[in-house]
């Protein structure tokens, strides 16, 4: 068995994570949609899906160590994901808050994203989409923070679609064929 071949075999519980958090953010993006004037339903939403996709990252981060030399950068954003979803437990009291936050989770969560992209470059087939992913998270960060201009709706409506969009985006990856 080659290393390549090691590889693919190791490759379906990192797809099925990565899956799973694309399903859950679009999950998040229709709730946000939904119960858009729901201020306090959509910071603990929200809070729980960074918490458990930042524990998610960090399984994967630990489950890759040996084969994988960007696991650093999956535990980091894990890190990131579980502390930020501890802030807006405990600080975030309103839409305009919690979209804020996001947008800062955002920017850091997307340049991590595009610096794995990087790392993996030329190694992993997808690494474009990864890139792709990464500028994405930035713009629609930035379309939170111009979104929050737009009344108590607004930032209802752009989680929504965040969530939305960013699950797409990762179900695509999880989703994506790689040659054997």
């Amino acid at each position: 068995m080659t290393n390549r071949s090691v590889a693919v075999v190791h490759d379906g519980p990192h797809r099925t994570a990565v899956a799973l958090r694309g399903v859950v953010a679009i999950l998040l993006g229709l709730a946000a949609l939904h119960f858009r004037i729901y201020s306090t339903l959509l910071v603990g939403a929200f809070a729980a899906f960074a918490i458990v996709d930042g524990i998610v990252r960090i399984v994967v981060a630990l489950r890759s160590t040996g084969r994988d030399r960007a696991w650093l950068i999956h535990a980091l954003e894990g890190v990131v994901g579980i502390v930020l979803g501890v802030v807006v437990f405990r600080t975030a009291t309103s839409l305009i808050s919690l979209t804020w936050t996001i947008a800062e989770w955002a920017f850091i969560i997307g340049v991590l994203t595009i610096v794995f992209a990087c790392v993996v470059w030329g190694r992993l087939h997808d690494a474009w989409l990864w890139l792709l992913g990464g500028i994405l998270l930035i713009v629609l960060g930035g379309a939170l923070l111009w979104f929050t201009l737009g009344g108590l709706v607004a930032p209802g409506v752009a989680l929504g679609l965040f969530g939305i969009v960013y699950g797409v985006v990762t179900l695509v990856i999880a989703l994506r064929r790689h040659p054997a």
